[in-house]
């Protein structure tokens, strides 16, 4: 599968969120309170496509934090 700019974007974006928490406590509720306040939702439903398609291009808690928003 080859992603366009905004899906590679959409990666980075998700994968740094979870690197760069402060508190490694709880980083998927961490992740999933970021992106429900400063993502618009076209964007988190995209970003849950790309992990059904390509689950090893995000980062573990990214995937726990998807699965969390249902």
């Amino acid at each position: 599968m080859t992603l366009d700019y905004s899906q590679q974007h959409l990666i980075k974006m998700a994968n740094q969120i979870a690197g760069n928490m402060p508190s490694r406590d709880n980083v998927p509720e961490q992740i999933v309170q970021h992106m429900a306040q400063f993502w618009t939702p076209p964007m988190r439903a995209d970003l849950k496509q790309l992990a059904e398609q390509l689950p090893d291009s995000l980062n573990g808690e990214v995937l726990a934090a998807l699965a969390l928003e249902g």
